[in-house]
């Protein structure tokens, strides 16, 4: 799979999204196509968590505070979690990465009950997908659910390419899911996890591709999973 940092985009900035919640996003190409990265920021007792890092210097975020710990979130996100483990900020995992980057040297990879960030931050391992294994992130104080290619909301204002690609995989317009989840998920599984997640106390929803959901993302979340039958 090929993806590249799009060297039109000038450097990123952090950008504050609420109390606690920062977002970085950077331009990068996946397949020939600008899809974008974000990666977020939350901010807890211990120090900053750092979800699906981008290429960045850590030093960027010493205004905020000390980095804890950050988080490759699932088994496409790691091309620049090397940096931040090269600076020292311990790294954890979605299941398989670490087999997958055996060069890279991780805390651990992440399983149901984890809670290397403390009590302000729930992991939620997703195992209905094997293609990803993608780690939910619940920040409880700003209810905030992060997640990183669960969903997909790709503006009316993205590339042309971008949206005709997202459309044919199903994954435009507005919040949906990807065709890829539709063929591949343990649909039994998949309507157990869906619906904890459901369960979770959030309104803003995160996503690495597009705009996030600042009110109302359960409801966007159970609209863009409503084909597996939970609400």
């Amino acid at each position: 799979m090929q993806t590249s940092v799009a060297p039109e985009v000038p450097s990123p900035i952090v950008r504050t999204v609420a109390p606690g919640v920062h977002v970085v996003d950077q331009g990068l190409r996946f397949l020939g196509l600008e899809v974008g990265a974000r990666m977020t920021v939350l901010e807890t007792q211990g120090g900053l968590v750092v979800h699906s890092p981008v290429d960045l210097d850590p030093a960027s975020l010493a205004s905020l505070g000390p980095v804890r710990g950050a988080l490759a979130p699932n088994k496409l996100h790691h091309l620049f979690i090397g940096r931040w483990i090269a600076a020292g900020v311990p790294a954890w995992a979605a299941r398989g990465l670490a087999k997958k980057r055996p060069d890279l040297t991780f805390e651990g990879e992440v399983g149901p009950g984890d809670a290397p960030f403390g009590d302000e931050v729930l992991l939620v391992p997703i195992q209905s997908f094997s293609f990803s294994n993608e780690v939910a992130v619940l920040h409880r104080p700003s209810r905030t659910l992060v997640l990183t290619d669960l969903v997909f909301n790709f503006p009316p204002d993205a590339p042309w390419p971008t949206r005709a690609a997202m459309r044919c995989a199903l994954a435009y317009p507005g919040v949906r899911a990807s065709a890829l989840e539709w063929l591949w998920m343990r649909r039994d599984v998949a309507r157990r996890e869906i619906g904890q997640l459901l369960e979770l106390d959030f309104d803003r929803l995160v996503m690495s591709h597009g705009d996030i959901v600042e009110h109302g993302g359960r409801e966007a979340l159970a609209g863009a999973y409503e084909w597996l039958g939970v609400r």
